[in-house]
């Protein structure tokens, strides 16, 4: 979503007690909460505040100390970047979404998985259409759609029907990315 114009944006490093809090709402909402402090380990996050904030993740290694150099330099210009490393959460004041790219590190970590091995499921929850299963599910209401060989698929709400029945309820339309090439 570009910026319009006279929107003031910033870029910033922010610190790991910065970040830890809007990560623990996620971590806990895909009940990976006890894997939190492993995966903030060895990474910068940076965040970017405009009409919405965005955090990025990025590995820490020797570049860093470059890429911190390159941010002072454009920062002082008065230049934003748009991105830097993995985009993990969107948020503003009333809420803290995941972004697709942070599904693959979701899906490796959290417990809250639905695996559907039906490709034509998927196909559904892609386009953002509610599927229905059979299944024992143990789960609080939010889940992460995997494949059957673990590949992300989507964030999706579960409810129970009634008799065993459950209606998974996709969050995002990801289809509009494939649409609209977005």
């Amino acid at each position: 979503m570009p910026f319009k114009e006279g929107i003031r944006m910033s870029f910033s490093e922010v610190k790991i007690d910065e970040v830890k809090p809007k990560l623990e709402i996620i971590f806990s909402r895909y009940g990976c909460l006890n894997k939190l402090s492993t995966f903030i380990l060895n990474k910068s996050f940076y965040e970017l505040k405009g009409k919405y904030n965005q955090l990025f993740m990025l590995a820490n290694n020797v570049n860093n100390i470059r890429l911190s150099e390159f941010l002072s330099s454009l920062l002082s210009k008065g230049f934003h970047p748009y991105s830097v490393g993995t985009p993990i959460i969107i948020y503003d004041k009333s809420e803290i979404l995941p972004t697709l790219a942070f599904g693959r590190y979701l899906a490796e970590m959290c417990e809250n998985k639905l695996v559907i091995s039906d490709y034509n499921l998927i196909y559904k929850i892609i386009y953002k259409r509610p599927i229905y299963i059979n299944s024992i599910y143990n789960y609080n209401n939010d889940v992460i759609i995997v494949d059957k060989m673990s590949n992300f698929i989507a964030y999706a709400k579960v409810k129970n029907r009634k008799r065993g029945v459950y209606e998974v309820i996709p969050v995002k339309d990801i289809g509009w990315y494939l649409r609209r090439g977005g």
